[in-house]
């Protein structure tokens, strides 16, 4: 049978950057993408206990519905590096409930069972009570005034040439991150095991030799599936890193905003770093030659992932701390990057940077004015979608699955665009000034730019 021509391709504007229109006149409902999955996620840690992590079903705060935890009933438990030292389980939890087995098959089957054990050792560092905050003496205002590109690759710059010290990475381990801190590594740490996976996947699958070499050329991912539907052949394996990574950054915006995030930023780097990009074991002065995380099976589906050269670059030039590089063999004996050699600045700051106008917030259902934000994840292909106050399309969610489908018939080349956030019942000023603060952006649509006319004429 012929393949099917996707709906809608991308175009790239000098102003609004990748762009989403419709390549034939489409009905009303039609299904732009088909099923999407998020790249990663975090639900905040006062409703983790209250919502699935599978299905993100939540239920006003009730529980009686989660009926499994983490690994329990699961042949297979990984143990934690803790764990492995003392001989015994550890009571640290990875934060994970589900509705029951299904739901906890599920997630284990996509994201791995090691994924658990990452999960426990990181909220091993979580802080057991808040620490109260110090009070300032200098106004928060200079502060943003301060933050400038420069004062941020100076904060990374110091925070790199520390990285080098084993005393330093022991004294990373011991950090005690708030929980914003440890909500945002959770988003981090998922995603760069998804990498790793796909790393590992695609040397496992790679009819070509393992090591990539330096004249390798591989065609853009966002090229070549431009006009293919999300999920045409299995959801979890289309949105790659290639694409997550190459979404628009808007790490200064919300710096300038927020000022205070660049220190959580860093702290949350400096874990990670030590806790799974390092071979220097606590308390040692040695550094080990072997990571300790293992590739997963490929999910059944699987297609080899193609990676860029700056990933390439990041997975050699990462994570040494002094110590060779490690990696890890697949059952067929390919080599491929350790997830240690993952976890650099760079990665880390793409990662943070992406969050900030590209996620979605994980909305309890039936979103309403009083619905609760359980969370936010970041599905990459949906971010090209731009925003318009009177959209053309809509997003339905069913648990985890994001689907996009055109609200009215549209033409042939028409652009495609959503609504960020729940903005198109305000009135000109307040959405703008929404969106202006939660997407950094003025919103210049035709309806804004109709209904700012209208005003200039009264």
């Amino acid at each position: 049978m012929p393949a099917t021509a996707a709906p809608l391709h991308i175009r790239t504007d000098p102003h609004s950057g990748r762009k989403y229109h419709a390549s034939a006149r489409l009905p009303k409902g039609t299904d732009l993408l088909g099923p999407c999955t998020p790249y990663s996620y975090t639900i905040w840690k006062r409703f983790r206990n209250e919502v699935c992590a599978e299905c993100w079903r939540y239920d006003g705060g009730r529980r009686s519905f989660l009926t499994r935890r983490d690994d329990e009933g699961l042949e297979r438990e990984v143990p934690t590096e803790e764990t492995r030292s003392q001989g015994h389980r550890s009571n640290i939890s990875a934060g994970l409930w589900f509705c029951d087995n299904k739901c906890q098959n599920k997630w284990i089957a996509r994201e791995g069972v090691e994924a658990v054990d990452l999960l426990r050792q990181l909220e091993s560092a979580r802080q057991k009570k808040p620490k109260p905050k110090p009070k300032s003496n200098a106004g928060g205002e200079e502060a943003v005034a301060e933050i400038t590109q420069g004062v941020v690759e100076q904060a990374w710059d110091a925070v790199k040439a520390k990285e080098g010290s084993p005393k330093e990475i022991r004294r990373w381990r011991d950090l005690q991150l708030e929980d914003y801190e440890a909500d945002m590594a959770r988003y981090v740490l998922l995603a760069l095991h998804r990498y790793h996976r796909e790393q590992c996947n695609r040397h496992r699958n790679s009819p070509q030799p393992c090591e990539d070499g330096p004249g390798s050329s591989e065609a853009p991912a966002i090229q070549n599936s431009s006009t293919t539907a999300c999920g045409t052949n299995g959801d979890y394996e289309r949105s790659e890193w290639q694409t997550f990574a190459s979404l628009q950054s808007n790490e200064m915006q919300l710096l300038k905003v927020c000022p205070e995030i660049l220190e959580h930023q860093t702290r949350i780097y400096q874990l990670l770093k030590a806790r799974f990009g390092s071979r220097i074991k606590a308390g040692s002065t040695t550094s080990s030659s072997r990571s300790s995380s293992v590739p997963a099976p490929t999910p059944n589906g699987a297609q080899p992932p193609t990676d860029n050269a700056r990933a390439r670059e990041d997975t050699r030039s990462g994570g040494r701390d002094g110590a060779e590089s490690a990696t890890d063999a697949d059952a067929s004996g390919c080599v491929g990057p350790a997830l240690a050699d993952l976890v650099t600045i760079d990665n880390v700051r793409t990662i943070l940077g992406v969050d900030p106008g590209n996620s979605f917030g994980i909305w309890e259902m039936p979103v309403m004015d009083e619905s609760e934000c359980l969370g936010f994840a970041v599905y990459p292909r949906a971010s090209f979608f731009n925003h318009h106050c009177a959209p053309n399309v809509q997003k339905e969610r069913e648990g985890r699955i994001l689907r996009f489908l055109t609200t009215c018939g549209v033409e042939a080349g028409e652009e495609l665009c959503i609504s960020y956030g729940h903005v198109e019942s305000m009135d000109l000023q307040t959405r703008r000034q929404e969106l202006l603060e939660g997407w950094y952006f003025e919103c210049r649509c035709s309806r804004c730019m109709a209904e700012a006319a209208g005003y200039s004429r009264t």
